[in-house]
């Protein structure tokens, strides 16, 4: 989640043409998730002319996962010292997301409690611009695999939180350069009192002229790293809502600090198909293996067509396929047809505060610490008491 301070970005669509984005807003980086539409319940990322991706398969497949096999790789222990295995933020939002989030490291903000994780909202900052909160990074990385986040997610008031991976650091470097050439996957991201968490797949091509993200400028990607010019191309969908699937509608006044009840998240991430499910069905062998992977079946009537999962093909996604060009030209003896999706990539929680499109706070501004809005959230918590990976065998 990151935002550069820079200009709103524009847009270049063409036929058959991936959403492409000008070099202004990395996505982990959402500047617009409550826009314009359902204003008192928000509507998830993204601006501009939509360009849904298409899936051939997605259309006849239910989307089980059956008669495969993953392996336990590792079980985070999270009553141990979230220091132990994950690297906790000690850095502002103010250039990235522009939420009201400082992250600290101060034993406030991310901690252990309970045999569970906990990354919470603790306080305003002493001038009241900006909010102290919870981010961390694994120490880890893992190339393809199934991840799945056991949490108690909060909601309301302003509030942003979000499960997701990104390449070795926060500006997203990685094999193919930084963000977002090397890529970003979103399992969930959610504000405020929507009901749905968003799933996306980021990533990008270097560009010899800033704010040129034309069809030929795609055709020839300068070989830069994305520094400093570069293109964004995203699943981030907020006008059709493509990108959502559906969690749990939230009452704002039920409590002082509403959440969503404990969900599991799950991320199967293979060669050339990445897939978000909630709270799906999961089988086991007798050696404690998982042998399928079965969507929970939700009623579309009432959750707004926004389904239980959601899958992203490389070959029936554009927005991966866009960055084809960049890596055989750049990266011809490294990158695979998967790529940016074929590196290592650490996993990534954090609690931003506004910031996004719509927000009435955003960093350095009072109304952060505004009791009335954004200031509400602090005591809120990311309450997490399972993150697991598992390797599938083929």
């Amino acid at each position: 989640l990151k935002a550069c301070p820079v200009k709103m970005p524009g847009f270049a669509f063409h036929d058959r043409q991936p959403r492409v984005f000008f070099r202004a807003m990395p996505f982990f980086f959402i500047f617009a998730l409550l826009e314009v539409a359902r204003a008192s319940t928000g509507s998830l990322r993204g601006n501009g002319t939509s360009h849904s991706s298409r899936s051939t398969k997605t259309a006849t497949w239910g989307g089980a996962m059956l008669d495969t096999k993953f392996v336990l790789r590792k079980r985070y222990n999270l009553s141990r010292p979230p220091s132990d295995e994950w690297d906790i933020a000690n850095y502002t939002d103010a250039n990235l997301t522009h939420s009201c989030a400082n992250y600290t490291d101060d034993g406030s903000t991310v901690f252990a409690r309970e045999g569970r994780l906990v990354l919470r909202v603790d306080d305003s900052c002493p001038n009241g611009d900006c909010l102290t909160s919870g981010r961390i990074m694994s120490k880890e990385s893992f190339t393809y695999g199934l991840f799945t986040f056991s949490a108690k997610v909060p909601k309301c008031n302003f509030i942003w939180p979000a499960l997701w991976l990104l390449p070795e650091n926060k500006d997203g470097w990685g094999t193919y350069g930084r963000w977002p050439c090397s890529g970003e996957i979103d399992v969930l991201e959610t504000v405020h009192d929507t009901p749905d968490g968003t799933f996306n797949v980021v990533s990008g091509y270097g560009t010899e002229e800033e704010n040129d993200c034309s069809a030929a400028s795609q055709n020839a990607s300068t070989c830069n790293q994305c520094v400093p010019n570069y293109c964004t191309s995203t699943t981030m969908n907020w006008r059709t809502g493509v990108d959502r699937y559906f969690v749990e509608e939230v009452n704002c006044s039920a409590s002082r600090h509403p959440s969503w009840e404990e969900h599991t998240f799950a991320l199967s991430w293979q060669p050339g198909e990445i897939i978000t499910y909630i709270d799906p069905e999961f089988a086991w062998d007798a050696n404690g293996h998982l042998t399928s992977i079965t969507p929970k079946h939700v009623d579309l009537t009432r959750t707004k067509a926004a389904p239980s999962w959601k899958a992203y093909q490389h070959d029936q996604t554009p927005e991966w396929e866009a960055v084809g060009t960049y890596m055989q030209q750049c990266f011809p003896n490294t990158s695979t047809a998967n790529a940016p999706f074929d590196q290592g990539f650490k996993l990534v929680l954090n609690i931003a505060v506004g910031g996004y499109g719509g927000a009435p706070c955003s960093w350095g501004q009072s109304a952060c610490s505004n009791l009335s809005s954004c200031g509400a959230a602090i005591g809120s918590e990311m309450i997490v008491s399972d993150i697991s990976v598992w390797q599938r065998e083929i």
